[in-house]
């Protein structure tokens, strides 16, 4: 059972959990800011989770997120759930937390659940029914339908073409590989070998909007004669290609806001609806639609009164507060308060004829900078404010002409104003830039040195980061879906009052520490971002940071994503160190054991030398760095050659060196210039003088130099041909007749083991077996010498070959067996018949035969040799004059 946590007091200052893929960029940073916003209003902390690990490769992000351990969930009072933040898997079990959450953009797991969602089938529809109005029919949709959103849209695309009774058509489809650049491009390319079927097209994403625009003008096209387009997201990215972009603001600080608002009545337990809950997005008309110059989104700017004309610039031209010092002086709806500063100077001038104060310029000015004005804004409000202007005068009475100067002036006070704003806002957001890259260039230099002090420590922060932070790593390798646990080993705090935090053992659903989020001022721009520190395969920890969230990049490269990257490397690059250092404190004391070793067994090897001339034994001496071998009188002389016929390079010994043998011998001699721990003890066959090969002994031992590197082998060679062949002749003797020379009983019962098997597992093999008897051997005595003819002739024709696989043996004292390796179907195989012929024509009737064409369906060895038996009796019996019977 679920059970969430109700009746949360409005004046309790809690913490707000915000679980995004990223926490950067026009989207993911724009969604954090307007959940930032609305929760600060209320006096509520934000901690920003990224779920994606830190440093991925060229924005290739994986299908869902990678983090399974449940972080900051037992740390926050609310959550809201971006995206493709979870798994499917892991957000169902986030409601087992007991912690309220609301969606965004992303399809719930529980049916209670509440989604927020910018108005895709809105700003779609106005969008298509903008390039109709332009009059294209040919309407085509570019994007990929990973994600909710973009499915949304490209069903919002059809269905406003059918109702303008326009079929789309299956060509007119562009599929991106992704939401960027390089998936528009891709999509560009494809259109191209199509044929170019459509006229105009709707992106899912300014991203992908940008890569095909670039694409197309690269193949010549002229936009937006050739081909219009219009996106969605309003990123700045789209106002500073050619044409500029015309698109649709999703207002995802909006989105963020009222994600907050729903999520604020789930906490105080109030109901909620579930379901979807749509936030309203409006069409930013540029050049690339085909429109001649940029208007605000209501339409016309014509239409509507003053303050309308107005309110539609702020809605258009701002980002939105800032939560700014000056913004939050502005009043709780900063735009509302920029509209009627520019408003109130007109109004004076028409009514007392009076030019703006300076004060009010200043203010103007001051709140234009705050509101972050988008790229475009300038341009807008020149045309909204010549239009207000225009109208001001045409509504001036007669008796009031002479206040038409005034306004005028008041107008052009007022755009020198907001351009002053705008200036600054641009500037403001350059030097943010430049100190960006500064504090980034600090970062890279004091994180990638590897000299300084531990990064666990955190002093690699740039001087400017006020917040605070905290480092907390992961205790033990378990890697599993469950709360790991972890250690806090580095703080940042200039007051002092977190460092009792460092060594404190927590886990991750408790991360970070409540400490840390109570230390933020109430109402403070900053909120707590919580980051992997993760890079490659390395996955260290978390990173909790105060600090601002950037909505204006058109890449979501946070800095805060980059520091955490760079973290898990610096991390990497100290534990290397520190191995590095323990190896080479190991090699130090393990140089000094081989130098040791290598003095005892210089010393034994000269012992060893002179026990060798002793005994008469080989000795060579091999010199590996000059590539030379001494090879002893004795060495020579044991291979009967004389003193100078052997010369002193390798290939002497091993070039007589049997072909069998070589590799193995090469092999055992580079395993000892390896490093081989065990001395080299091989016996191998070498060519002599005379031609023949005789067995030899070789040992020896590696002579290390000063450094610890092979520099000798030294070893004997021992002649051992006779002991060798003893044991060759013993080992056949094991399993063959000391007496014919054929296969003894025991290794035939072996092989006809293995062929009885080999019949049960393959239905296309067989086999044949034969039993020969000497009949007649106990008529003579063993003084007679008829009886050992029958033998020595059933043996000699026995030995003649048949085929290679077939066997003949020894099973007894007047018996003989021949097993006939993988006969056909057709019978007796020729090679046992031509056998068989030649041992009845040679012999006669001294012997008897018995013949098993096949041994398919024997159970085991027992049968085969009892039923080959009971045929040869049977022959016997049936008085055959070949005494041979086959079954």
């Amino acid at each position: 059972m679920v059970t969430v946590r109700r009746g949360v007091p409005a004046t309790v200052r809690r913490t707000i959990g915000v679980l995004s893929p990223v926490v950067g960029g026009f989207y993911f940073g724009a969604l954090i800011a307007g959940v930032a916003r609305a929760a600060r209003g209320v006096g509520h902390r934000v901690v920003a989770v990224q779920t994606y690990p830190a440093g991925l490769d060229r924005e290739r992000y994986p299908e869902e997120s990678v983090l399974d351990t449940p972080v900051a969930l037992g740390a926050v009072d609310g959550l809201v759930v971006i995206g493709k933040a979870l798994s499917p898997e892991r957000l169902a079990a986030v409601r087992e937390w007991g912690v309220p959450v609301v969606l965004i953009s992303e399809d719930p797991a529980h049916p209670d659940d509440p989604v927020v969602v910018p108005d895709n089938v809105g700003g779609v529809r106005a969008a298509v029914e903008h390039l109709i109005w332009h009059g294209h029919t040919a309407i085509g949709f570019l994007g990929n339908l990973g994600q909710r959103d973009m499915r949304e849209r490209f069903a919002a695309y059809r269905t406003t073409l059918a109702e303008h009774g326009i079929d789309s058509d299956d060509s007119w489809w562009y599929e991106a590989s992704d939401n960027q650049e390089q998936g528009g491009a891709d999509a560009a390319a494809r259109m191209m070998q199509a044929g170019t079927p459509t006229t105009a097209v709707i992106a899912a994403t300014d991203r992908n909007a940008v890569g095909f625009q670039r694409a197309l003008r690269s193949h010549g096209l002229v936009l937006p004669r050739d081909q219009a387009v219009v996106a969605f997201d309003h990123a700045d990215s789209g106002a500073r290609v050619s044409p500029r972009l015309s698109t649709v603001d999703a207002h995802f600080g909006r989105v963020g806001e009222h994600a907050v608002g729903l999520l604020l009545s789930r906490m105080r337990g109030d109901d909620v609806t579930p379901g979807e809950h749509r936030v309203p997005s409006s069409l930013v008309v540029r050049e690339s639609c085909g429109c001649t110059e940029i208007t605000s989104p209501g339409g016309d700017v014509g239409a509507g009164d003053v303050s309308d004309l107005l309110r539609r610039l702020a809605e258009s031209a701002f980002a939105g507060p800032a939560g700014s010092a000056v913004s939050r002086r502005a009043g709780p709806d900063a735009r509302e308060a920029w509209w009627r500063a520019v408003e109130e100077p007109v109004e004076v001038a028409a009514e007392r004829g009076v030019s703006p104060a300076p004060a009010a310029l200043g203010r103007l000015s001051d709140l234009t900078a705050a509101l972050q004005p988008h790229p475009e804004a300038l341009e807008q409000m020149v045309t909204v404010l010549r239009t207000v202007e225009c109208r001001r005068v045409e509504a001036l009475p007669a008796a009031r002409a002479a206040h038409a100067t005034a306004v005028r002036r008041a107008v052009t006070d007022v755009l020198l104003a907001v351009t002053k704003g705008c200036t600054r806002a641009m500037l403001a957001r350059s030097g943010q830039l430049e100190r960006t890259i500064v504090d980034q260039y600090e970062v890279d230099m004091d994180l990638l040195r590897g000299d300084g002090a531990s990064p666990r420590a955190l002093g690699w922060l740039p001087r400017g980061v006020r917040g605070h932070a905290c480092l907390g790593l992961w205790v033990g390798t378990d890697r599993g879906p469950g709360d790991r646990e972890m250690e806090i080993v580095g703080v940042h705090d200039t007051s002092g009052t977190l460092s009792r935090l460092v060594g404190v053992r927590t886990t991750a659903s408790q991360f970070p520490p409540a400490a840390l989020t109570r230390a933020g001022t109430v109402g403070s721009n900053e909120l707590t971002f919580v980051v992997p520190v993760t890079f490659g395969g390395s996955d260290w920890g978390l990173l909790a940071i105060d600090g601002t969230v950037e909505t204006r990049a058109t890449q979501p490269r946070d800095r805060f994503n980059h520091w955490a990257a760079l973290l898990a490397v610096a991390l990497d690059q100290e534990r290397l160190l520190g191995s590095l250092r323990e190896q080479r404190k190991a090699l130090e004391q393990a140089a000094a054991r081989e130098r040791a070793l290598a003095d005892t067994v210089r010393e034994s090897e000269e012992r060893y030398a002179l026990a060798s001339m002793a005994a008469h034994d080989g000795t060579w001496d091999w010199d590996v760095s000059a590539g030379t071998v001494y090879y002893s009188p004795r060495w020579k002389q044991t291979l009967g050659y004389a003193e100078d016929v052997i010369g002193d390079q390798p290939s002497e010994w091993l070039e007589r060196v049997h072909p069998a043998d070589r590799d193995e011998l090469s092999a055992a001699i580079a395993a000892q210039l390896a490093g081989c721990g065990t001395p080299l003890e091989l016996e191998h066959r070498v060519r002599t003088q005379s031609g023949d090969y005789r067995w030899m002994m070789c040992r020896a031992v590696t002579v290390l130099d000063d450094a610890g590197c092979p520099a000798r082998l030294v070893g004997t060679l021992v002649d051992v041909t006779e002991r060798k062949e003893a044991e060759i002749a013993l080992q056949r003797d094991a399993l063959h007749d000391p007496e014919t020379g054929l296969v003894n009983r025991l290794l035939f019962l072996d092989r006809l083991g293995a062929a009885l098997l080999r019949c049960r597992r393959s239905a296309t093999y067989d086999c044949a077996v034969a039993l020969v008897r000497v009949v007649d051997s106990g008529a003579f005595s063993r003084d007679d010498d008829h009886a050992p003819d029958v033998h020595r002739e059933v043996v000699r024709q026995l030995r003649r070959p048949l085929r290679e696989g077939d066997t003949t043996a020894r099973t007894g004292e007047d018996d003989f067996a021949i097993l006939v390796d993988d006969v056909g179907p057709g019978g007796m195989p020729d090679r046992l018949t031509e056998l068989l012929e030649r041992l009845r024509r040679e012999i006669g009737p001294r012997i008897s035969i018995g013949v098993l064409g096949s041994v398919r369906g024997m159970r085991d060895v027992s049968e085969v040799l009892r039923e080959a038996d009971i045929v040869l009796l049977r022959g016997q019996t049936r008085s055959d004059p070949r005494n041979t019977a086959v079954r």
